[in-house]
């Protein structure tokens, strides 16, 4: 919902439109600017809305910018019936309070609304599953809504008319959920771990990954200014218990939600492919502390994993059979000696058997060493350069925003392929147009981020970007490899053929050089 809003005395009388529900981080930057200090009053003044039944149900227009943040967060969960029923409901309560609307959020279940009469078996089905909340589709079908809704219009002595329909209060006996201090816990974004922060007998939530502003915010209305002085208990998360074991360890309050965040932001940048590859590798090398975790989540992308496979024949069978990297023909097989092949294979490699399977290692993060020896017996050599290899391919360039012969800027028609002397012209806009286009989740990795493969490939590279440079007088798309280790020839087709190539095709930057179209080819 689009708000606008001031600081609330009046000193300040600068105005923002913001879109609420709104991102802390966000929000802080928004009140800086305005003015709003951190507090549990009322530090802002609503001036307007897109949402004339919001402003409708406002009593007072000075409100608290988190309290309104949190009712935003609520309504944003509502569907469009949930939302009519809570307008009804203000309009027939008249709450005088931002804190008040909070808690008539959470009593909807003790609200029924009816605007339309013409089928009173659904009306009555409503009514019922209002106020029951959740009942078997079994006893719903069974219902008769006809004689369950005549007999709520009969017995119920004082409906009330809204703009919105007719409001029946049920049974339900509405509870005060919040305090006006510390928020009730409410899961609105997506979430790794919800925390429990306890003081003076009081709870306050955070919800994982999340800013230090918002910590901040918690002390604050737990009147503790100190996150030592809070007891801390994981309420819900998605870690497999070996994760949350570790953290739990840990003898500081601080240091657990430090280390909480800090992996919350790690399972949040993953798909959940990946995760579920991470919690893989957590089995087969079974990290102890928590510096240990993050060591392995930094480096994850530099591990080739083997499930089930625990002998050197089994190695050796499992790459000439099933690799795909031969041309393998069973009727060969007892000329075959698979033990000798993966005994080969794994002097050439840093490798080990778990009791998951063997594990292949292609980094130099000596952050593992200890952890690698110890667990596997893997030796990781001694830090190494990253090397460098790029991969250069023709250019074209289509545009339909050109200079004409009397200098002018014209806009074609159809679009006009540019010649290779031409295009050296743009090299400035194309390389910003790419700086400005990477995503954040690619600043670590480049599009290898996208490579969703856990083999000796996304082991060994380490990122992957696309730029332009010159060669010969001659502007070339060029990819860059920033290699761990060498790559083989098949590795390097399968880069080109899964890489390279579906990035290639078609890359248009965004917002570049007016209507232009860039492509390597």
């Amino acid at each position: 919902m689009n708000i606008t809003i001031k600081k609330s005395n009046g000193e300040n009388e600068k105005t923002r439109s913001i879109w609420f529900p709104i991102e802390e981080e966000n929000l802080d930057k928004i009140c800086s600017e305005l003015g709003i200090e951190m507090t549990t009053e009322s530090n802002c003044y609503i001036e307007s809305s897109m949402d004339r039944n919001f402003l409708n149900i406002l009593h007072d227009k000075n409100c608290n910018i988190d309290e309104l943040n949190y009712l935003m967060k609520r309504l944003d969960g509502f569907s469009k019936k949930e939302i009519e029923r809570f307008y009804a409901a203000s309009f027939a309560e008249n709450p005088k309070t931002m804190a008040e609307l909070i808690n008539l959020s959470f009593n909807m279940h003790c609200y029924s609304l009816v605007s339309d009469f013409n089928n009173l078996e659904k009306v009555g089905k409503d009514l019922y599953l209002t106020e029951r909340q959740a009942v078997s589709t079994k006893e719903l079908d069974e219902l008769d809504g006809e004689s369950y809704a005549m007999d709520v219009i009969k017995n119920n002595p004082n409906p009330i008319i809204t703009p919105y329909g007719v409001l029946y209060k049920n049974n339900n006996v509405p509870e005060q959920v919040y305090n006006g201090k510390q928020f009730p816990p409410y899961i609105w974004k997506e979430t790794i771990v919800a925390v429990q922060m306890t003081a003076k007998g009081e709870n306050e939530y955070i919800y994982l990954p999340c800013s230090d502003v918002e910590v901040e915010k918690a002390l604050m209305r737990l009147e503790t200014p100190y996150l030592h002085d809070c007891e801390v208990a994981v309420d819900s998360h998605s870690f497999p218990d070996n994760i949350l074991n570790i953290v739990s360890s840990s003898t500081t309050s601080v240091i657990k939600v430090d280390a909480l965040n800090k992996l919350s932001k790690h399972y949040s940048e993953m798909g959940s492919q990946d995760t579920r590859y991470f919690e893989k590798l957590m089995d087969h090398i079974k990290p102890r502390t928590i510096d240990e975790v993050f060591a392995l989540a930094e480096s994850m992308y530099e591990f080739e994993l083997f499930d089930g496979i625990k002998d050197i024949e089994s190695y050796g069978r499992y790459m000439i059979c099933e690799s795909g990297r031969f041309e393998y023909d069973p009727n060969l097989e007892e000329y075959i000696d698979f033990k000798r092949y993966g005994r080969e294979k794994m002097a050439q490699e840093d490798g080990a058997f778990s009791n998951k399977g063997y594990i292949i290692y292609h980094g130099y993060n000596q952050k593992l060493a200890n952890l690698l020896f110890e667990n596997l017996g893997i030796m990781i050599p001694e830090d190494k350069e990253l090397k460098t290899l790029k991969l250069y391919m023709p250019l074209t360039v289509t545009t339909y925003d050109i200079k004409n012969d009397y200098g002018d800027r014209e806009t074609l028609n159809e679009p006009m392929e540019l010649g290779n002397y031409e295009i050296v012209d743009y090299i400035d806009e194309i390389l910003e147009a790419i700086e400005r286009d990477t995503l954040p989740e690619e600043k670590e990795r480049g599009l290898m981020r996208y490579y969703d493969e856990h083999d000796s490939v996304n082991g060994k590279v380490a990122k992957y970007e696309f730029s332009v440079e010159m060669v010969d007088d001659e502007l070339m798309g060029v990819a860059i490899l920033t290699l761990n280790d060498d790559l083989t020839y098949k590795e390097l087709g399968k880069i080109k053929e899964n890489v390279i190539g579906q990035a290639a095709d078609g890359y248009v930057p965004k917002n570049n050089m007016g209507r232009s179209y860039i492509e390597m080819v």
